[in-house]
């Protein structure tokens, strides 16, 4: 009696667990494929090489800067006097530090200016995939496309959902 309980106990238990998992599907899509195909990254990352370059040629401006007065230095530090040649160190050693630390700010400007930019496109793109996740009675989406990042070791190509995606935003899917 116990067994045939234990039994019919696994067997609704089965029944439910196999009955619940045919109910979910899953989509996946490629964030890199959807974000390239948006005219707005296309302006983020114009944006973002516009200030690189700029904080580019100011660093190389310090860089000149700082050769040139050290080349100075080595051509004529042996006939300075002792307190001038003791400030051009000095000054060489600001510039050298000046310099590393245009560097670290320049870096993190440029990270602050992604974050800011890319914030409203991953809004977008999220609501997007809420939208065609309930519209297409998708239990989870999959990010796919980042070679050694995968999520899915095998995707049905019928299930992605980029281009749907793509289209909830307005903007017509490449061909590929």
């Amino acid at each position: 009696m116990k067994i045939k309980y234990l039994l019919s106990v696994a067997i609704v238990f089965c029944t439910v667990a196999l009955a619940s998992a045919q109910t979910q599907k899953i989509g996946h899509l490629d964030m890199a494929y959807v974000m390239s195909a948006m005219p707005e990254y296309k302006q983020v990352e114009s944006t973002l090489k516009t200030l690189e370059s700029q904080l580019m040629k100011q660093a190389q401006a310090k860089q000149q800067d700082l050769q040139v007065k050290y080349d100075d230095y080595m051509q004529n530090g042996q006939t300075m006097a002792e307190a001038i040649r003791l400030d051009k160190e000095k000054e060489l050693n600001t510039l050298q530090q000046s310099i590393q630390e245009f560097g670290a700010n320049a870096q993190k400007t440029l990270e602050d200016k992604s974050q800011e930019l890319m914030q409203p496109l991953y809004k977008k793109i999220g609501d997007a995939i809420e939208t065609v996740s309930k519209e297409g009675g998708y239990s989870y989406i999959m990010n796919v496309g980042i070679p050694t990042l995968d999520i899915l070791y095998y995707s049905d190509p019928a299930y992605d959902v980029s281009n749907d995606v793509l289209k909830k935003m307005g903007v017509v899917p490449p061909t590929k």
